[in-house]
This record gives structure tokens, sequence and C-alpha cells, in this order.
């Protein structure tokens, strides 16, 4: 087996007034959840207000953003011009690219079975999709959209994830879908209104009803979140977007560590201040004037699946919360600023929580809601942080059990918004960045089955670089590099 698709493994193992309403229901989505431990951090933030009508396209670009890409592609601008020859050759972007629909996909613990149960060409499908939308828009070539909307069709007629990897099969792909989705609806008329009613018929069949209310942990938290709110867009679901949302508020403070928090992190507690199914319905009024077809409701048939099925989620490992346990017992004196619940269990997963945590927030940011001031400072603490962990000085005693093993091509949407939208400074991250993410892009791929990775550059602690197309993040340095620097100086008096 080859080191690549061990890797590859190991990732999927991860992988009020804001309703509107006079008070916020806070009914958990099961009984059996015991209330988490008091923490003396700062009291809980409440989420924005979730928007009356979504933007479209509204997800982690607006056409004007990608209008900007393209003029850099052609004036021949780095990083833009390698990474759009990357994209361009990849296997995604292929205009003879088949895609391989199911409507069963399943897919076992690290991954066993992904490829016989379709996990990894559900997965492929997914970058694809997304990949022939950017090349339509960034090319003008018909075929690619053509593509996009073969690929999207054809997983219409999916029905369920299976399998003990079913939830993160699911916010994974469903982190990914909508993109390409959300692109081609808003520029190619050729995507008939009949087969995008299917497509997202299909997202209330096979992904809300598994998202909703799910229980998970670390990165894969923050992909029921991404998930939620991509597809809640697409689909004009506020209810989606709103619990979506109101669960990365909540789950931030509980992945990462500031030390204002005390001597240990926040327990996660979000099950607790979830909407009630009631008021989620409420919101979706619109959509399910009946709230018994809606997918809110299918409650009792997830569990029952989940029971007959023997699948599973995070449930265990949160009613019985354990500081030291949860944060892969990391030593009392590693608890600096920036840390988070999953550093000490390496920091490939570190890096998958951060790219759908950011997703989450720049989705939310192109529907006018700013989730990042929310928790900025914790960002920025982990962002820097984390880069410190991948370069630089030699590693502080603490964290020499730390596992660094592959690094993933993210950061960049994250330091676009903290530093050219926000100013702060980020030093560590700019760094990594320009030596580490960067550089791979020009570097021909060593490829498995279905997967690529390049070495690292000296000075960065990762035994490989994954592509810049994995599970839920693709081509971050196309899209959001340097996305919204400041104008430079003209050179005229």
């Amino acid at each position: 087996m080859s080191g690549s698709t061990d890797m590859l493994r190991g990732l999927f193992l991860a992988g009020t007034a804001w309703l509107g309403f006079a008070s916020l229901g806070t009914a958990a989505p099961d009984s059996a959840v015991a209330p988490a431990p008091e923490s003396a951090a700062q009291p809980r933030r409440e989420p924005p207000p979730v928007p009356a009508t979504f933007r479209h396209p509204g997800l982690l670009t607006s056409l004007e953003e990608l209008q900007r890409v393209k003029a850099r592609i052609e004036a021949g601008q780095e990083p833009w011009k390698s990474a759009f020859e990357t994209l361009k050759a990849s296997k995604w972007a292929k205009l003879n690219y088949q895609p391989k629909p199911r409507e069963v996909v399943s897919s076992g613990f690290t991954g066993a079975g992904g490829g016989t149960g379709g996990a990894f060409d559900q997965n492929d499908d997914a970058i694809a999709a997304y990949s022939q939308a950017l090349m339509w828009i960034f090319t003008g070539d018909e075929r690619h959209a053509e593509k996009a909307v073969e690929i999207l069709n054809a997983w219409s007629i999916l029905q369920s994830h299976e399998g003990p990897n079913w939830y993160m099969i699911a916010q994974w792909t469903g982190s990914m879908f909508p993109l390409g989705a959300e692109l081609i609806r808003a520029t190619y008329p050729g995507w008939k209104p009949e087969d995008i009613a299917r497509f997202s018929e299909m997202l209330n069949r096979a992904y809300l009803p598994i998202l909703h209310n799910r229980l998970s942990y670390g990165n894969r938290h923050f992909g029921v979140i991404n998930a939620l709110m991509a597809i809640g867009v697409f689909n004009n679901d506020r209810a989606a977007f709103a619990e979506g949302m109101r669960r990365w508020v909540s789950y931030v403070p509980n992945w990462i560590y500031l030390k204002e928090d005390g001597p240990e992190p926040i327990p996660p507690d979000y099950w607790l201040t979830a909407p009630s199914n009631e008021e989620l319905a409420q919101l979706n009024a619109d959509l399910f004037p009946d709230p018994a077809t809606s997918w809110i409701f299918a409650e009792e048939s997830v569990r029952e699946m989940m029971k007959e099925k023997r699948l599973g989620d995070d449930r265990t490992l949160l009613v019985k919360y354990d500081a030291h346990r949860y944060w892969n017992r990391a030593p009392q004196s590693a608890f600096v600023d920036g840390l988070c619940a999953e550093t000490f269990r390496d920091l490939g997963h570190c890096d998958l929580g951060l790219a759908q945590m950011t997703n989450a927030a720049e989705i939310a940011w192109h529907q006018g809601v700013d989730l990042y001031s929310i928790h900025a400072k914790r960002i920025a603490a982990f962002l820097e942080f984390n880069a410190f962990l991948r370069m630089g000085d030699p590693l502080p005693k603490e964290f020499y059990r730390v596992q660094s093993l592959g690094m993933n091509a993210t950061f960049e949407i994250a330091y676009n918004h903290l530093h050219n939208r926000m100013g702060l400074e980020l030093p560590n991250t700019k760094a990594l960045i320009e030596q580490g993410v960067r550089p791979s892009l020009a570097k021909t791929p060593v490829t498995s089955p279905g997967w690529s990775y390049v070495d690292p550059e000296p000075g960065i602690r990762a035994s490989q670089i994954a592509y810049p197309a994995v599970l839920a993040i693709a081509w971050e340095t196309l899209t959001h590099a340097d996305l919204d620097r400041p104008a430079a100086p003209s050179s005229a008096p």
C-alpha cells in the first residue's frame, strides 16, 4: 500500500434575534445528551440574523471576484497563472471526464471500501463539477459548462449515504457539490430548471437529513457546518443556513483555545443552543408549507437507519466529555493561544478543520453576514500557531509528539480575509503560504489511485503536500490568493 493511500485513509477517518423570534428554543437533538460542564469563558456570542433572501452566486466567490481572478490569469500574473495551469491539467477539468453516480454511496472507517462503495468516485465527481464550472468561467468554453451539468444531473439519482463513514462522506461532498452547482446555475442557461429542481431535491433527500442535528467532533463538525450552509444557500433554505451558522458561532471556541478561556478549553455545548425543529420549520415555511415533508422532521427515519445499519456519530465522545481525551492528551503546558482540539492528533486534520471552518465563514460573508469578526482573534491565533508548527524555529519540547504528516493546500481563504480585508498582520501564515502552499503548484504531482501529493519545500514540516483539490478543499490559491489585496499605489504624480 502506498504512503499516499495511507494518508488518504487517515483523512477519511477525519475528516433569538438571529431567527427573528422573541425566544430561541434549546431543544437537544437527543434526550440522552447531557449538558456540557460549565465554562468560565466569555459569554456565548449570538449569531447575526439569517438573510431574508440569498445572493446568487454566493458561496465561496462572487462573479465579480472570479472576473478579477480571470483578468490576473490572462495577464500571466502569479500565483494565479500557475494555479490555473494546475486546475487545467487536472483530471477533474478534462472534457472527457466521466461521472460515476450511485444511488447509494458507502465507505468504511479509514476509507475502506470507498472505491467499491462509490465514496471516492463521489468525491471526485463533486470536485470535477466545481472544476468544470471554474474552467467555464475562466475560459468561456461552453463544453466545460455542459460537462458540469452532466455531472450534476448524473448525481441527482443519489438516495442515501451508508457505511461507518456515512455522514463524513455526506459532509465532504455536501460541501463541494453546491460550489459547482451554484456557479453553473448563475451563469449557464443550459442547465434546465427541471434538472436544477431534481438536483435540489437530491440534496434535500440524501444530505440534509443526515447533517441535521449530527453530533460530530473537530474537523468533522466543521464539515457538517460547511455543508449545511452551502446547501442552504443553493436551495434558498434559511433553516439549513441558520443551523450551520448557529453551530459555527458555538463551536469555534470549543475547537480553538485562547488563554483567556482559563486553564482548560471551553467544552462543546452546541446541541444546547440548537434551534428547535419547529423554529427551523418556521424559517422554511415558504419552501415546505407542509412541515411533514421537510428534511427537518426526518430524524426518526435517520435514527432508524442508524440503528438498522449500525451507523454512529461522535455522540459518545461529546456526551462523556473529557478535556484530556477530547484534546488528544495535550499536556497542560501546551495550552497556548491558537492550540486546537486536534493539534496533538495531527496537523493534517487541523488543516481540514481550518478549511471547512473558513469556507463556512466565507459563504456567510458572501451573504452579507460577518461571522469572521466574531471569532477573528481565535482564527488568527490558530493560523499563526499552526503555521509556526509547520515551519520555522525548532519546536518547544511540549510539541515534539505533534505529527506533521501530510499538509493540505489551504490557508489562502482565511489569510485573504484576515489580512487583506481586516488588515491583520499574520507573518507566519504568509510565510507558510509563500514557501509551502504556492510552490507546490508548479510541481508534478506523485499520483496514487485518485489522489496526488507533492514533496514539500525544505523547511516545511510535512511528509507531503496534498494536491490543491482534496475532500472539501479545492483550488484555494486560484480563487482566493490575495483576492482582496489593496491596490498598488500609483506611480503617477
